[in-house]
């Protein structure tokens, strides 16, 4: 599967245009890794669109894209590109659009099966009303497909995290879903994080960081599913540097149970 999040199409639709034509081009680089390695099916974890606003072409240019892909596509709503009231899938049919994309819009969680695909996707979609919405808590449990990803978007509470921070997501939350991977959005830094022995959760990382925080520079991932049960993931830029392997990604413990 490939794995992104946080592209943020739109944020310069009412600035730069050079700014808006680099997003759109870093999100074909992201296609272009996506049929470059062949991937099966393609999840977007969150903050698609930067705001409800965007124009009208940068909409239509994300259909396009989308079905570029030639795969099935499972959108699950962040914090910007919310579901509900005002939502900006509401005011264009990307589904029309990009024939295999599905968009989670249920804020209690709802479970999509991949189109051809022994693969179901979980996750809770972002209505921006609720401060204290949890994207993992009381996941229910595993589907009946072979391979069962979680997606979702929120802040990963670690040793060092900002307790303040909305959309908290526990390691023990992610250990409980019994997911295989966990596709994680919010973060523009590419970061694996606990989980678990069983389940690998993973943030993709910006492809295009807007904060300029990622060090490692914008990527994607790419995640195999093992014929043996495991995970592994390769984080591939979106530009010309070297692909990064599993083992060597970036990881965060996550902060203990009793401490708030």
């Amino acid at each position: 599967m490939l794995h992104t999040s946080d592209v943020h199409l739109g944020a310069y639709d009412s600035g730069s245009m050079e700014l808006r034509e680099r997003l759109h081009d870093t999100f074909r680089g992201v296609i272009d890794v996506g049929r470059r390695e062949r991937v099966d099916f393609m999840v977007i974890a969150g903050d698609f669109f930067d705001n409800a606003r965007v124009r009208e072409e940068t909409l239509k240019y994300a259909g396009e894209q989308l079905a570029r892909l030639e795969r099935p596509t499972v959108i699950a709503p962040g914090n910007h590109d919310h579901v509900g009231p005002g939502s900006v899938y509401d005011r264009y049919d990307l589904e029309a659009a990009a024939p295999g994309l599905r968009i989670l819009r249920t804020p209690e969680g709802e479970s999509v099966t991949v189109d051809g695909l022994s693969v179901d996707v979980w996750g809770r979609a972002h209505t921006e009303q609720d401060p204290k919405f949890t994207p993992f808590n009381d996941m229910p449990a595993r589907g009946e497909s072979a391979w069962q990803i979680g997606a979702g978007h929120g802040h990963f509470l670690h040793p060092r995290a900002l307790l303040h921070h909305s959309f908290h997501i526990r390691a023990e939350h992610l250990e409980a879903s019994d997911r295989d991977y966990i596709a994680l959005g919010h973060w523009e830094q590419l970061t694996r994080v606990a989980a678990g022995p069983r389940t690998v959760a993973a943030y993709s990382g910006a492809p295009e960081p807007l904060g300029h925080t990622q060090s490692v520079g914008g990527r994607v991932l790419v995640v195999d599913l093992m014929e043996d049960g495991s995970v592994r993931l390769t984080a591939h830029s979106v530009e010309e540097s070297p692909a990064i392997d599993h083992d060597d990604l970036p990881f965060l413990e996550g902060i203990a149970p009793d401490v708030h």
